[in-house]
């Protein structure tokens, strides 16, 4: 039999003409498998290890010797099924991956307070949902306090809808349409990020403030997914 189909499977040549022998022998020792496929012995045994942690082969003991015989060949179509289970756990990210390469993006850094101000009245003009996490609680010290609460009116004012996590040490927040969650911990971080309209806006409060807008559909996607598993674990209570 051509032993091709089988290292299709991922055996190699050797452990498809022992899985093959065993099929033929049913239940055999080392030696009369080496006999069989003219593999030398020392080999066998360690390839009878590889078929065995693959489930493709077992043994049982009698009068202190191990006899090896092959599983059903329907164990292949069970590996295929697994394979084609965890392929597909990953299919989306693959899909992903495929369409950032594909996909025009459009990346703008911004340096100071006005160029952040332009983001931040861009994020104002969304009809859907804003999500941010790692917010730093520093958008008011930064900003000012007057632009601070001129947005937030604005964000009020224009019904927008956001999902934000903080840090349980940041409690404070003006926007009545948010929904709000805490992580437990002390997650105060030096930048905060935000997804709206397939965008990515990250803000760097470092001692110059910059910000990064990024136009990618498949790129917010991702991170939106990366918000839902932190939005998951968080409290929408900080006591």
């Amino acid at each position: 039999m051509n032993t091709k189909i089988l290292e299709n499977f991922g055996l190699t040549n050797n452990e498809s003409k022992i899985y093959l022998a065993l099929l033929e022998l049913n239940s055999t020792t080392a030696n009369k498998i080496s006999e069989r496929t003219g593999i030398h012995r020392r080999t066998i045994y360690d390839i009878l290890e590889i078929l065995i942690e693959k489930g493709l082969v077992s043994f049982v003991i009698e009068s202190n010797k191990k006899y090896y015989q092959a599983e059903s060949p329907q164990r292949f179509l069970d590996i295929l099924n697994i394979q084609t289970q965890e392929f597909e756990k990953i299919l989306p990210e693959l899909l992903i991956k495929q369409k950032l390469n594909k996909e025009s993006q459009e990346a703008t850094i911004y340096r100071g307070k006005k160029g952040a101000k332009n983001v931040y009245d861009l994020m104002l003009q969304t009809k859907k949902t804003i999500y941010v996490f790692g917010s730093s609680g520093r958008f008011k010290e930064i900003l000012g306090e007057i632009y601070y609460k001129k947005w937030c009116n604005k964000f009020v004012e224009n019904k927008c809808k956001m999902k934000i996590i903080l840090s349980k040490a940041l409690k404070e927040t003006m926007l009545g349409n948010a929904e709000v969650r805490y992580l437990p911990g002390e997650f105060v971080l030096p930048s905060s990020t935000a997804i709206f309209d397939n965008k990515l806006f990250i803000t760097l409060f470092s001692e110059q403030l910059i910000c990064i807008l990024i136009k990618s559909e498949a790129l917010a996607k991702s991170y939106l997914k990366y918000f839902n598993i932190i939005w998951k674990q968080a409290k929408s209570s900080f006591k």
